[in-house]
């Protein structure tokens, strides 16, 4: 997992944002998640995948909706957004621990993204630390380096690649 060491060295001090444990311990977050909030941090903006400023729509960015699943209500915390899409909001699961995108119009939608939130931190670094690697790439040094990268993702979060149209194999096959 990325350390926030790395997470500053990739990204700059100013773009990771840490969650006071405070704010952690009040929203009911589990110790693990926690950790990567407190300790790790998330990127301000991860070009195409991520951003944190999501002013043109609620919820904010560390902030706990109920929603219903099924019979069941749910709390989940609410991450950032797509870069692209302002009705979509990565969440976190409070209780069950997923990431999930969640689409908040009409008609609510929502597909796991990651089984644990240090899981979805460690895709972020690695697609941002891929698209540093790459910029100076020779086309042909593309293809072999992302694979490999889906390789060792994939030994995180096998689920994360489950289904072609799962969330990250769509990201990775348009990346290339």
């Amino acid at each position: 997992m990325a350390t926030h060491d790395e997470m500053t060295e990739l990204f700059g001090a100013d773009r990771v944002v840490m969650l006071d444990r405070a704010v952690a311990e009040e929203r009911g977050l589990p110790k693990a998640d926690a950790e990567v909030l407190c300790d790790v941090g998330v990127p301000v903006f991860v070009d195409v995948l991520f951003t944190l400023d999501t002013a043109d729509g609620a919820p904010d960015p560390f902030t706990v909706v109920p929603v219903a699943a099924g019979s069941e209500e749910t709390r989940i915390l609410v991450l950032g957004g797509p870069t692209d899409d302002p009705s979509m909001r990565y969440c976190l699961d409070v209780e069950r621990g997923f990431v999930i995108l969640m689409s908040f119009g009409e008609e609510p939608q929502a597909e796991i993204v990651n089984r644990t939130l240090a899981d979805f931190v460690e895709f972020l670094y690695r697609f941002a630390l891929r698209a540093r690697h790459l910029e100076h790439a020779a086309p042909q040094d593309r293809g072999p380096y992302t694979k490999q990268l889906v390789e060792y993702l994939q030994t995180r979060d096998r689920y994360a690649f489950a289904q072609p149209d799962s969330w990250w194999s769509m990201v990775f096959a348009q990346a290339g």
